[in-house]
């Protein structure tokens, strides 16, 4: 089975929407000081987290497709 490179863009721009709704949603429930944690993590860092959580979700949809056939 080939992925074009458009499937692989849609997902990763699927994906940055979700996480940047998330982020946003997650800062709005912080309303207690003693809760609020930073976390810095480099641009390397960074990406190399979303790759593999991309990686995860393809290989699952590949896997329920597959199944699915």
């Amino acid at each position: 089975m080939t992925i074009s490179d458009y499937q692989i863009n849609s997902v990763i721009k699927t994906y940055m929407r979700n996480m940047k709704s998330r982020m946003g949603q997650t800062e709005k429930s912080l309303t207690e000081p003693w809760m609020e944690d930073r976390v810095m993590i480099s641009d390397e860092g960074m990406k190399k987290i979303l790759f593999e959580r991309i990686g995860e979700k393809m290989t699952e949809r590949l896997k329920r497709h597959d199944q699915e056939e």
